[in-house]
C-alpha cells in the first residue's frame, strides 16, 4: 500500500518513513539544465565531479544546475548515496505511450503516460517506487516519480566479495556484469536486505552492499539533528576491507 512506501509524494511534498535518510530531488524542465537539490553535505561538489562525472557543477543558492546529459548517472549515483531520489518532470502530452517508452533505459520521458510506465520493461539499476504523481501546469504537465534501487526476487545471501577490486561506476555499461545489491544481506547490520552499493570515496573501489539505513550512517559530520537512523549494536564497518587500499593506513578510507 502507498502508506507503507519508504518515500512518497503527498500534496506536493516529499514524505519519508521513519528511519529513511535524506532524499535527493531533481527537476527536469521541458528545456534547459537539470536542477538538483541534494542534502547539504561536505564534499557534494567532489561527489558530483568525481562520482557522477560532471566537469563543472554549478551551485546557485541551495541547488545545483547540471547538464541534461548527466541525468541517468545522477539518478543512479543518488540512489547509491541516499537510497532514493525524487524526479520531477515537466512534459507535454503526446498521442500514445510507445514501446520505446516502455523499454527506455534512461529517465527522460515526454510520453502520454507521463512517466508512469517509462522504462518498466528495461533491465535497469533503479525502479519506480509507488505511483507517478501528476499535476496540470497549463502548457505542460508536471510529474513526480520516486526511484529506488532495483529489487530482486532471489533470497538474500551474505556478500563474499563478488565485486572485490572493481572500481565504482554509475554508468549502465560499467554495471552490466554486476549483481544487484538487493541479492545480498546488508554487509553492515546483517539484519535486512541490501539496497545500494557502497564505495570508498578515497580510493574509488566498490566495498559492499548496504541497506538504506546503514548507507546514511557513516558519512562524515553525522549528527542526530540530521534525522538519520540512530546507531545500533548490529553495526559492523569491517566491510571496509573490501577496498583493496583499506590497509594503507597513511591514506585511509573515507565513508
Amino acid at each position: 500500500m502507498t502508506d507503507e512506501l519508504p518515500v512518497r509524494i503527498v500534496d506536493g511534498r516529499v514524505v519519508r518513513a521513519p528511519g529513511v535518510g535524506p532524499v535527493a530531488m531533481v527537476w527536469l524542465p521541458v528545456d534547459g539544465q537539470v536542477i538538483a537539490k541534494i542534502p547539504p553535505r561536505k564534499g557534494n561538489r567532489h561527489w558530483l565531479h568525481e562520482t557522477v562525472g560532471i566537469r563543472s557543477p554549478e551551485f546557485d543558492d541551495d541547488r545545483w544546475k547540471l547538464p541534461r546529459s548527466c541525468l541517468v548517472r545522477l539518478v543512479t549515483a543518488a540512489i547509491d548515496r541516499y537510497g532514493f531520489i525524487v524526479l520531477w518532470r515537466d512534459m507535454s502530452r503526446l498521442s500514445q505511450c510507445t514501446r520505446a517508452c516502455l523499454e527506455a533505459t534512461g529517465v527522460e520521458c515526454h510520453c502520454s503516460c507521463l512517466g508512469a510506465h517509462h522504462g518498466q520493461d528495461a533491465a535497469g539499476w533503479f525502479e519506480r517506487v509507488g505511483d507517478a504523481v501528476v499535476a496540470d501546469r497549463g502548457k505542460f504537465t508536471r510529474t513526480a516519480v520516486v526511484y529506488g534501487a532495483k529489487g530482486s526476487d532471489a533470497n538474500a545471501v551474505v556478500y563474499d566479495g563478488k565485486l572485490a577490486g572493481e572500481l565504482y561506476c554509475v554508468d549502465r555499461a560499467g554495471r552490466q556484469k554486476w549483481p544487484a545489491a538487493a541479492q545480498f544481506m546488508c554487509a553492515s547490520c546483517m539484519t535486512m536486505r541490501a539496497a545500494v552499493w557502497d564505495h570508498c570515496h578515497t580510493h574509488g573501489f566498490v566495498r559492499a552492499p548496504l541497506c538504506n539505513r546503514c548507507n546514511t550512517r557513516y558519512w562524515r559530520g553525522w549528527r542526530p539533528k540530521h534525522g538519520r537512523a540512530t546507531h545500533s549494536r548490529n553495526l559492523d564497518d569491517s566491510y571496509y576491507r573490501w577496498c583493496p587500499e583499506h590497509s594503507n593506513t597513511r591514506r585511509g578510507c573515507s565513508a
